[in-house]
């Protein structure tokens, strides 16, 4: 397109319109101030004017009769009901400060002018003011102009105004909200000069309409339809401006925020200074910048059918430009070499010519999905595309402009070739990126690095360059590869910058090369650099969290961090911090030294040399190695049981630190082929957490082991084990220890084991080094742990079975109980027989008066029988014993017995019972058991003088079920359920006299011995919460208790009325031969692992009293109640009974 020229038309109309506008106002300018009264004068319109205007059926404004007061206004003109509300000016000039319409005014009509005869009306005040009614004012052009002036701060309100004649607007005066039409009249002009607005007026132009000085079209609505146009400093502010006619822009003008849309006719031109401002500009039809006018950071959208132009040396600025359907933007007539555009988009078209569009500087991120061409009508060139700013301009369409593309700032992104014109330009890059989106693209253009360097941003797909990429004249730029895709490289490259990957992948290929030899490469994090099996050269290589994989590398690599695999050539590798893993086949000869970082080897790397503050780990294979003082080898993973080969030999030097890691079964090691120097390094074994734990672990193996580790440290050993380091010709060894002893600190502090504790504790040592190793379980019990783990409660049962058949035998042979059933008593009382009889306190009496308390007269002898209920019970409580560890016991036993006597002579009596009852014992751990008792007895009784003897037998049978709890590792309830026989004897015998104390008192000494033998079964427990670990088997044993009674019974009758009342004591030393509680047990979960836990032994020693009262009546019936206590120095004892007895 060419330049835009005006029609002759509008220039002439412009030119004529201008002149009127300046003349008017020159003139009215002069009678205002040559006129102006000496004060304003203020008149109200009649109601009913008497005096008519020059036009038809009109009321004259300019006569004094049609005012109250009477004189024309040049004040406030006030107007309100009226029966004449059309107004026309006899006067040829009428001035005024303002019209004033009040609420409830009348609709007036001011025509302005008639024909021949023009007429000039001017506001110098307020202007139009409607509070009620209307007010329209009508201008005339008939051969003679009509002027409408508004002039210093004057508005024109809401008025509204039909101009045919000049409508003018000066000084800071305003449109207000009129409603304003120009007539399309040859020479009807609306002006605005210095300061004045359009407000918010509504303006249709139909000829000409302009804005000077520094004039603002204010927030009027605007429709031009014929000539508008703003000059000097003017600007078309928050206008909503149609354009249908001619709109221009002349010197400095601006069309500010303004809203314009342009329809047709000759279209919208900006020309020399002016310019676009930050207006919105919809330009369905032709849009010229001329002379040196800019677009500024205005937003136009050119729709089909529409051209943007930029000629002579205007400028784009850093406006958007929005291109619909075929809309252009044509720059192809600047005769600057080029412009700028702060953003394209759309699907239009740019015609480039021979100039080049630097695009980006308002930094929005836009997609062109058009055509950028060199051609415009004839005009063809070699223009390019600059991209700068901080936004992304997105290219899909097929572009075809041949100047290149250079990236200067901001991203320029595209999915092909094509979208970077034609294939002859070349790709400059200066400090932007090129974003490549979707599967990718190969292209063979050259590419140049300038002194800011460029970045290739390959996202998903890969970029393939094989044309050269060198740089920018002497510039040294970098090349920068980002995104998450593949940067493939081709050509014989030369840039001398270095290359920078950042993300994804640079792959070599071919010819390809990384640029200059002297360059430097870095490889950061997630980046990768795939040498394509090529074999390249860099003064350095910087791997800072990348890859280097492929190929083969001459230059020296300095590593904080990263990956390297498969890597040849004569590269060195000098890892200075962070981690760099090592994986496939490595070969390269320069060597490896690793300070301050870690090297993990998975694949296969020759010649390590491992410094101060280096690591060396992985399961790969190294070749000769030396671990320098400071230095750590960790082979492995870091899991127990993976391991690192040396194909040659390992040296440690003093110093060196030696990290194993343990489990429950292995350890991590190193296989060495050659030899292995250990040269007094340390070792730190860290244990994991396990169920279980070995006894001796390998931690190197090797064709031949001198030298011996230093210091060994451990982390996170479990309790009660040590560790020692041992070696052979050929390996060296981790060796465990088991030892239970408490160490010298809290809690314990050194105090030990007791015996219980300790057995407990030998058979679980001796079970680790029979068999190489035991669960954790065991090997970490406290002392606490172990005292759970005995068992004791085991050996409660014997102690209560043995006071269960003591109180059952007592019940038999107890002369106390009322048990004689009348021995010796039919002959008369023998020395042995108590007062407390009824026969024999009968008989030896000095008078016969008590004789009413026998049924009938004595008899030599009748053999009879007698039964009997009694009810016994009975507790005890044992202190345990620190040095054994036993825990303090207490035990109850009841129950009921029956039985039958027969007397078979006078000093013979013999019988039987049976008893059913129950036992209870616990511990202090809070572990307890119980039972259901049964037993049987049978016993005789023999009186010689004052001597007797007694003897009993009994059986025992008991269901038994304990409880035990262990909270050593969590919280396990272990139950035993078993039954259980027991068999006990007594035999007694003492011999009675009278005292001659209280009226005679009986003291008969006895002595007596007792055996109990308790057979337990072998029994089992079984979970029922929580592990079975502690879980105890127990074996089968006999049990004899035997003790000895020596001491005293005392014994003194009342006679009562219906009977004789007796009171009894015993007194007497007890011998326990066989004091001690024990048993045998074995860990269920571990064969073999047996040991004797010791209960609470009883006193050897204790003293045995009795209490007892007995009450006979005459009629046969007898009762009698016992109390008992035994007492030593860790036992206490207590039982009661009571007997109820019938003798026929």
């Amino acid at each position: 397109m060419g330049t835009f020229v005006v029609p002759d038309q509008h220039g002439v109309c412009a030119r004529r319109t201008l002149a009127w506008l300046r003349a008017g106002l020159l003139a009215t300018v002069a009678l205002f101030v040559t006129g102006l009264p000496a004060a304003a004068q203020d008149a109200t319109w009649v109601l009913n004017p008497t005096e008519s205007g020059p036009n038809p059926g009109t009321a004259d404004y300019n006569n004094v009769a049609n005012w109250t007061p009477a004189t024309v206004p040049i004040g406030t003109a006030t107007f309100g009901v009226t029966n004449s509300s059309s107004l026309s000016f006899s006067a040829s000039s009428t001035s005024v400060g303002g019209w004033t319409f009040n609420a409830g005014a009348s609709a007036y009509t001011f025509t302005l002018g008639e024909v021949f005869f023009g007429r000039t009306l001017t506001f110098n005040g307020a202007g139009i003011v409607i509070n009620g009614g209307s007010a329209t004012i009508n201008s005339i052009t008939d051969h003679a102009p009509s002027e409408i002036q508004f002039l210093n701060a004057s508005t024109a309100g809401s008025a509204t105004i039909n101009n045919s004649g000049t409508l003018s607007f000066s000084d800071s005066s305003s449109a207000g909200s009129a409603t304003i039409v120009n007539d399309s009249f040859t020479g009807s002009a609306i002006g605005f000069s210095n300061t004045s607005t359009a407000g918010n007026a509504a303006i249709t132009n139909n000829w000409t309409l302009q804005f000077g000085d520094n004039s603002t079209a204010g927030n009027a609505s605007i429709r031009n339809n014929f000539f508008m146009d703003f000059f000097n400093a003017s600007t078309a502010g928050n206008a909503r401006i149609i354009e249908n006619g001619f709109l221009v822009f002349h010197d400095t003008s601006t069309a500010g925020n303004a809203t314009i849309t342009n329809n047709g006719g000759s279209g919208m031109r900006f020309q020399d200074s002016s310019t676009a401002g930050n207006a919105t500009i919809i330009n369905n039809f032709d849009l010229a910048f001329v002379n040196s006018s800019t677009a500024g950071n205005a937003t136009i959208t050119t729709n089909s059918g529409g051209t943007t132009s930029i000629q002579d040396t205007a400028s784009g600025g850093t406006a958007r430009f929005i291109l619909n359907g075929t809309g252009a933007l044509d720059i192809s007539g600047l005769t600057t070499g080029g412009t700028t555009a702060g953003s394209i988009e759309g699907g239009g078209n740019i015609l480039l010519g021979a100039n080049t569009l630097t695009v980006g500087g308002n930094d929005l991120s836009t997609t062109f999905s058009g055509v950028i061409t060199p051609v415009s009508g004839v005009f063809s060139g070699t223009g390019g595309l600059i991209k700068v700013g901080t936004g992304t301009l997105t290219l899909t369409g097929i572009n075809t402009y041949t100047g290149g593309t250079t990236f200067s700032s901001g991203t320029l992104s595209v999915s092909g070739d094509a979208n970077l014109g034609d294939f002859s330009g070349r790709l400059i890059f200066d400090g932007g990126t090129l974003e490549v989106s979707g599967a990718g693209f190969t292209s063979s253009r050259a590419v140049q690095i300038g002194s800011n360097g460029g970045t290739v941003q390959a996202d998903t797909g890969s970029l393939a360059l094989s044309g050269v990429i060198a740089d920018l004249g002497g510039a040294t730029g970098a090349v920068t590869k980002t995104g998450n895709g593949t940067l493939v490289l081709s050509g014989n490259n030369t840039y001398s910058g270095g290359t920078i990957i950042n993300a994804g992948m640079l792959q070599l290929s071919g010819a390809g090369t990384l640029g200059a030899a002297s360059a430097t490469t870095t490889v950061n994090g997630g980046g990768t650099l795939d040498l394509g099996g090529t074999t390249q050269t860099q003064a350095a290589l910087k791997l800072a969290g990348g890859t280097l994989q492929n190929g083969s590398l001459n230059g020296a690599i300095t590593s904080t961090g990263g990956t390297i695999d498969g890597l040849g050539g004569a590269a060195s590798l000098n890892a200075t911090a962070g981690t760099t893993l090592v994986l496939g086949t490595n070969t390269f000869t320069g060597g490896t030294t690793v300070s301050n970082a870690t090297l993990t080897v998975n694949g296969s790397l020759s010649d390590p040399t491992i410094a101060a503050g280096g690591l060396l780990n992985g399961t790969g294979s190294v070749g000769d190695t030396t671990i320098q003082s400071g230095g750590t080898f960790a082979p492995g993973s870091g899991t127990p049981g993976t391991s690192m080969t040396v194909n040659g030999n390992l040296a440690f030097q003093s110093g060196a630190l030696y990290l194993v890691a343990v489990n429950p079964s292995t350890a991590s090691f190193a296989n060495v082929s050659g030899a292995a120097t250990l040269g007094g390094a340390s070792v730190n074994a860290t244990f994991a957490n396990g169920s279980y734990i070995s006894k001796q672990y390998t931690i190197l193996s090797a064709g031949s082991v001198s030298g011996t580790f230093g210091t060994l440290t451990n982390v996170n050993l479990p309790a009660n084990f040590s560790d020692t380091l041992s070696y052979d010709a050929t390996h060296a060894y981790l060796n465990l220890a088991l030892n239970f002893t408490p160490p010298p600190s809290a809690p314990n502090y050194g105090r030990g084991l007791s015996i219980k504790q300790q057995n407990v504790a030998n058979t679980l040592v001796n079970y680790f080094n029979t068999t190489g190793g035991i669960p954790m379980v065991y090997g970490t019990l406290t002392p606490s742990g172990l005292t759970q783990a005995s068992g004791e409660l085991a050996t409660g049962s014997q102690q209560t079975t043995f006071d269960a058949m003591n109180l059952f035998l007592g019940l038999l042979t107890d002369p106390f109980m009322n048990r004689n059933g009348g021995v010796a008593s039919a002959s008369g009382a023998p020395s042995y027989a108590e007062e407390g009889d009824t026969n024999a306190y009968a008989a030896t009496r000095k008078t016969n008066a008590y004789a009413m308390f026998t049924k009938a007269p004595p008899i030599p002898f009748v053999p009879r029988w007698s039964v009997w209920a009694a009810g016994y019970g009975g507790s005890q409580s044992t202190s345990g014993n620190a040095v054994v560890g036993s825990n303090d016991t207490t035990s109850s036993v009841y129950g009921t017995a029956v039985g039958a006597d027969y007397l078979f002579s006078p000093n013979t009596i013999a019988g039987f019972a049976l008893a059913g009852g129950g036992t209870n014992f616990s511990v202090v751990n809070s572990d307890s058991g119980r039972s259901d008792l049964f037993q049987a007895g049978a016993y005789i009784r023999h009186i010689e003088g004052a001597a007797y003897i007694t003897a009993a037998l009994a059986y025992g049978w008991q269901d038994i079920t304990t409880n035990r709890t262990v909270t050593a590792a969590g919280l396990d309830q272990l139950r035993a359920e078993f039954n259980a026989n027991t068999y006990s004897g007594r035999l007694e015998g003492g011999y009675r006299f009278v005292a001659p104390w209280a009226g005679g008192l009986g003291i008969t000494p006895y002595a007596a011995g007792q055996f109990t033998t308790f057979d337990l079964p072998g029994y089992a427990e079984q979970a029922l919460v929580g592990s079975s670990a502690f879980a105890l088997a127990y074996a089968a044993k006999s049990v004899t208790d035997v003790r000895s009674e020596l001491g005293f019974r005392t014994d003194k009758s009342f006679a009562m009325a219906d009977g004789v009342l007796t009171l009894r004591t015993r007194f007497a030393w007890v011998h326990d031969y066989d004091p001690d509680r024990s048993i045998a047990a074995t860990f269920q979960a571990l064969p073999g692992a047996s040991f004797v836990v010791n209960g609470a032994a009883q006193a050897s020693d204790s003293a045995l009293t009795t209490a007892s009262v007995e009450m006979k009546w005459l009629n046969g019936w007898s009762a009698a109640a016992t109390f008992e206590g035994e007492f030593s120095d860790v036992t206490s004892s207590y039982a009661g009974k009571g007997v109820v007895r019938y003798t026929w």
